[in-house]
């Protein structure tokens, strides 16, 4: 049992390392998705991976571009003197157009649910439990070991 719990421990370790990476790594982004536009193919709560553009965009790829501050991830609908796109949830075409410029990466992949741990971290509750309770174990385990290094010298 010690040695799967290690070796969960080392996987989660490795993934927030590659997460950390990829999100440090220029041209490629990390992002939650908050909304059902894109079901089924991205759903809420998803942790979306995007990379550069390779080549020039083409009609169905999915991209995620900066409309006006908010970050949108939509499939390319048509291309021609400018972008428009669409989700994939609904009928109709963006109302807006997307300049070249304001693409911020291509859709690699997704990490399913992982939003849904981001949101409750963020709340109170979410903070204790993940934060401060095992931060006070941490350190009752350090000051359990410093007592006890006393005592026994003494």
């Amino acid at each position: 049992m010690k040695v799967a719990g290690k070796a969960v421990i080392v996987f989660l370790v490795l993934i927030l390392l590659g997460l950390g990476f990829i999100y440090f790594l220029p041209g490629y982004g990390l992002y939650l998705v908050r909304s059902e536009s894109m079901s089924p193919t991205i759903n809420i709560g998803d942790l979306i991976i995007t990379g550069p553009v390779k080549g020039e965009a083409k009609e169905g790829d999915i991209i995620t571009y900066d409309l006006s501050g908010e970050l949108v991830t939509h499939r390319i609908h048509s291309i021609g003197d400018f972008i428009v796109t669409k989700g994939d949830a609904v009928e109709d075409p963006d109302p807006w157009i997307v300049k070249e410029s304001s693409i911020k990466g291509s859709y690699l992949l997704k990490i399913p649910y992982v939003g849904y741990a981001t949101r409750f971290i963020q709340t109170k509750i979410g903070w204790f439990i993940t934060i401060i309770i095992p931060a006070m174990a941490l350190v009752i385990w350090l000051a359990k070991d410093i007592v006890k290094e006393a005592l026994s010298d003494a």
